[in-house]
């Protein structure tokens, strides 16, 4: 036993099923992409076999990988993988980093994903974007992998702009909709947000450390090593980890854009805003802890933020009157919840609150099609009669209290048109700003030509409209 038990753990088993993790996903949507390019209409059930069996023996490879790492005398796996380019000093590798924290996610990923591609491949049945979806249902995958095994903030980078772009694109599924297109592009610049945050922790964190791989910085390994930082240094990074976090798990005050990401197919919502995606931000939080730790001030913001999620979310949900909203800002209540256990450094809590959270909602997500049906069969088989709500703790308060709790919850709070005037309008002025000068085409009779704006007054530019005659007379 103890022999079969080195065997499965050893490094060359453990480096096969993290090169099947991490490239199978994306191999399957690769094929897919593939043959619609090629002109081939393929049909929707070898569109679900391909994706099925790619993502399944993903699943099944990545779960393997998080059960012998376990096994292994520290439990933990460090393995670079290869290296994508050199400069000087400085290698990018592609390595995999897994310890208990990523084990676990990676075991949840493992178990929520192929389940969520065989409802899709029935769920979608006759919709036109059909192999469009199991493409970006890859990708997803894909990215969810390399951002939980990463070895070091530079891979994770890479799966969490993968996750981030299959969402925002997802959420525009049924693009002829104008308000579904609206909602990924709101989707897609919080996204933007978050990834500015997590690139400028990653820059800071070479300045700083020299180094971004999870097991030799932010004391992964060593944990004095976080001291090493510095508190100036660990409050910068923690801060902008912090930003990337709330961006990317709906937290205050970026929680109302889970509400439009609603407008995405069911089974992309459970995967995304019930599952993986909403909780990336609680991973990354829970990764680097070792500096919340040594930063009072990240401290006091990291359980700030959610607190104030849990309560403003969890006051939006009760008062949503559709069943996908409702649980988007349920979902994001309880990652606030996560993140505020993260703060007071209940981490073990934290990650298990995580698990229990993401398959709870899993189910939910899935059976929100058919709550009304639900609903009425759980009423008949308890004998039927008025329906009788429960007691809440809100009923305590005074009747003038209460109401104002509902309409500030109905407008969640206003964060989101707070948003809008002090973030949205102005960065959409400057856009308009800067591009108001730009040249521009315009149609003439011999072809379109450039129009002398001011950036074509610069010495360096030169216009077609000051060309065009020299043209006519190099040719007389």
């Amino acid at each position: 036993m103890d022999a079969l038990s080195t065997a499965l753990t050893a490094v060359p088993v453990l480096h096969v099923l993290a090169l099947l993790t991490l490239l199978l996903p994306a191999a399957g949507a690769l094929l897919l992409i593939l043959l619609s390019v090629s002109g081939v209409q393929p049909h929707e059930r070898w569109i679900a076999i391909v994706s099925g069996v790619t993502m399944s023996a993903a699943a099944i490879a990545a779960f393997f990988l998080a059960t012998f790492t376990m096994l292994r005398p520290g439990r933990e796996f460090d393995e670079v993988l290869w290296t994508m380019y050199e400069v000087g000093s400085y290698r990018l590798d592609i390595a995999v980093y897994v310890d208990p924290l990523s084990a676990k996610l990676t075991a949840l990923g493992a178990v929520v994903i192929p389940v969520l591609c065989r409802y899709s491949a029935r769920y979608l049945h006759n919709e036109p974007g059909y192999l469009r979806y199991f493409v970006l249902l890859g990708v997803a995958a894909t990215g969810f992998f390399w951002f939980v095994l990463g070895g070091s903030v530079d891979v994770a980078f890479f799966g969490w702009e993968l996750l981030g772009l299959s969402s925002a694109l997802l959420v525009a599924f049924y693009w002829e909709r104008p308000h579904t297109v609206t909602a990924s592009g709101r989707v897609f610049a919080t996204y933007r947000v978050a990834d500015i945050a997590l690139l400028g922790g990653v820059v800071l964190l070479h300045h700083y450390a020299r180094s971004s791989g999870w097991a030799t910085v932010l004391g992964v390994v060593n944990p004095e090593h976080g001291l090493h930082l510095g508190l100036f240094p660990a409050t910068v990074l923690g801060l902008a980890f912090l930003l990337a976090a709330i961006g990317k798990s709906a937290l205050f005050p970026a929680t109302g854009y889970v509400v439009r990401a609603m407008e995405g197919p069911t089974p992309s919502s459970a995967l995304f805003y019930g599952t993986l995606s909403i909780h990336a931000g609680v991973y990354l939080l829970l990764r680097v802890e070792p500096l919340v730790s040594h930063a009072p001030v990240v401290r006091a913001a990291v359980i700030t933020v959610g607190c104030l999620t849990a309560i403003t979310a969890s006051l939006g949900a009760r008062v949503r009157a559709d069943a996908k909203g409702s649980l988007a800002l349920a979902s994001a209540a309880q990652t606030g919840l996560m993140v505020a256990e993260i703060g007071m450094g209940w981490t073990a809590f934290a990650q298990w609150h995580l698990l229990a959270h993401g398959l709870l909602r899993l189910a939910q997500f899935l059976r929100s099609p058919s709550w009304l049906q639900d609903a009425a069969e759980r009423r008949s088989a308890l004998g039927g009669g008025r329906y009788r709500s429960g007691f809440h703790v809100e009923r305590l308060l005074p009747e003038g209290l209460r109401d104002g709790l509902y309409a500030a919850a109905l407008s969640r709070f206003g964060l989101d048109a707070l948003i809008d005037r002090l973030v949205a309008r102005p960065l959409e002025a400057l856009a308009h700003r800067v591009s108001r000068n730009r040249p521009r085409l315009r149609p003439t009779s011999d072809g379109p030509r450039i129009h002398a704006g001011p950036l074509c007054r610069h010495p360096a530019i030169r216009t077609t409209e000051s060309i065009a005659p020299d043209r006519k007379e190099g040719g007389a």
